[in-house]
């Protein structure tokens, strides 16, 4: 992880905020600095401070995409409320992330682990798309499209490998087949990345109950799936929509949409 920003003394209380969560961690002191190191080192994702002298992490965020060797890296800056007045982060990136200032070493360090697995998440579909791309062939490229159709539209039905492979009138083993040759990732694996980003997806744009959106996203229960959503996304689901609904209300408040 790269932390980026201009005072020495931040640096030092991140540094510390972090340490003894197997982080390995470089600094840089502004943004041309910070982007440079990235070309070399490639982190995992940068930690920055919106008020980095030079490049900003708005910049900083579309020259890293822009470059194929820095595309996968994740950024999440840090900001008080009020530097964050007028700021539009509605069309934010994928990889874009921010956390608002103070925050506890709890929020920060949570905040750190899914982003990390964001950016391995986001190296590992894109390496197997290109994988993908030079290993599949149409017809396993079709397949794959027809069962992530089927699995979005029946997602809290799907219980096996088999309802899949039954409902689009192939054997297993070629559905298998089709999903590893094409996108790296078995048909478990796939499903349970498409769970984790609908179950987000709920928790941040609707007020559906914990044990709702388990059930919307095919969980037994919902204990498993709070323990599935805590290991993909480094959170509980309560925490995650918490977080979400504070930074909503922040904004809010500096866009002057609440009282």
């Amino acid at each position: 992880m790269l932390i980026v920003d201009g005072s020495a003394e931040e640096q030092h209380l991140l540094k510390e905020m972090l340490r003894g969560n197997d982080f390995h961690l470089s600094v840089a002191a502004e943004g041309r600095e910070a982007y440079d190191q990235a070309l070399q080192s490639r982190p995992d994702m940068i930690l920055m401070n919106l008020q980095t002298p030079g490049l900003d992490a708005f910049a900083m965020e579309r020259m890293l995409r822009e470059n194929p060797l820095t595309e996968d890296v994740s950024v999440l800056f840090y900001a008080t409320v009020k530097h964050l007045s007028g700021i539009e982060l509605a069309d934010r990136s994928e990889i874009l992330d921010y956390l608002i200032k103070p925050f506890t070493v709890g929020q920060l360090v949570e905040r750190v682990q899914a982003q990390l697995r964001l950016s391995l998440m986001l190296r590992e579909t894109r390496g197997a798309r290109r994988e993908g791309a030079r290993s599949g062939n149409r017809g396993d490229w079709d397949l794959v499209r027809r069962a992530k159709k089927h699995m979005e539209e029946r997602l809290p039905e799907i219980r096996r490998l088999a309802d899949i492979a039954e409902a689009l009138a192939v054997s297993e083993r070629r559905l298998g087949h089709a999903f590893q040759g094409c996108l790296n990732m078995s048909v478990a694996e796939y499903m349970r990345q498409e769970r984790m980003r609908k179950a987000k997806y709920l928790l941040t744009h609707t007020t559906l109950s914990i044990r709702a959106i388990a059930a919307t996203v095919g969980f037994s229960s919902a204990a498993n799936f709070s323990t599935a959503f805590n290991s993909w996304v480094g959170a509980s689901p309560s925490s995650f929509r918490n977080q979400a609904l504070t930074n909503a209300l922040a904004l809010d408040r500096v866009l002057g949409r609440q009282p």
